[in-house]
């Protein structure tokens, strides 16, 4: 594909522009997987993964004037910070960098009307589940949140854990709460996880379960055997998005409530 991306269509919701570069549609059932900062950098390596090896084309973007003023430079071509890509039955929605805590709310929104806009089937997140023991703990267990009964029903049939009690903080949480209030398929996909240090290795287990719900079949040995250098590649990224965590309160996840 060409570096160069004319804009073929864009629209603002809220205060979000959704630039597209060109027209594309999605196989059915279709899913578009959102991936932030968060714990681990468990989403963006899996969704960076996700584009590497399905060779997904790069089909869009978001920008706003509430994000900071960064730009991607991609092959010598300003993008939005936030970028989309697509292949089959999965659009890939992609932030290197994670919004001001009082922007997140208003970008969750935006995010859920542009899914239902282009008719996506399910919205699906995938973030790590920090635990204080990571360093002891080789086989990582993964669980999953769903919107719909429908949804959850199909996740356990695939045979992964439900999250049944405690918290969930960040901008998945609120995918998840605004979803079931507007009755939309969403998926939250959690994987014990580091806390402060990039975990690719928690990225391979989502995808792994991300593979059985939308039916891709994407192999992840590269990302296992590459997993002491993609460490090392993401640590600066991660201490930068460390502060929003703490703001947000993250450490508070996977406590188990009070009352249940």
């Amino acid at each position: 594909m060409s570096s160069e991306l004319p804009t073929y269509r864009e629209e603002w919701i809220g205060d979000f522009r959704f630039i597209e570069y060109r027209d594309f549609k999605l196989d059915r059932p279709s899913y578009m997987l959102i991936a932030l900062p968060d714990a681990g950098l468990v989403s963006v390596i899996g969704a960076t993964h996700l584009v590497k090896k399905l060779q997904m084309e790069e089909v869009g973007g978001i920008d706003s004037y509430v994000f900071p003023p960064v730009a991607i430079i991609h092959k010598g071509t300003p993008r939005p910070p936030v970028r989309m890509f697509a292949k089959g039955n999965l659009l890939v929605v992609m932030s290197e960098f994670l919004p001001a805590t009082p922007a997140i709310p208003s970008f969750v929104s935006a995010l859920l009307d542009y899914a239902s806009r282009r008719g996506i089937d399910v919205v699906v997140c995938m973030t790590g589940l920090p635990i204080p023991n990571r360093f002891e703990v080789e086989s990582l267990n993964t669980y999953f949140v769903a919107s719909t009964k429908e949804l959850s029903d199909k996740l356990s049939g695939l045979g992964v854990k439900l999250f049944e009690n405690g918290y969930l903080v960040g901008p998945y949480a609120l995918i998840l709460k605004e979803s079931y209030r507007r009755r939309l398929g969403a998926v939250v996909i959690l994987t014990e996880s580091f806390m402060e240090f990039p975990d690719p290795e928690a990225s391979a287990k989502g995808i792994e379960v991300l593979s059985k719900v939308t039916g891709l079949k994407v192999d992840v040995g590269d990302l296992l055997e590459q997993a002491e250098i993609i460490r090392v590649k993401a640590r600066e990224h991660m201490k930068k998005i460390l502060p929003n965590l703490a703001q947000m309160k993250k450490e508070y996840e996977y406590t188990p409530p009070l009352y249940t």
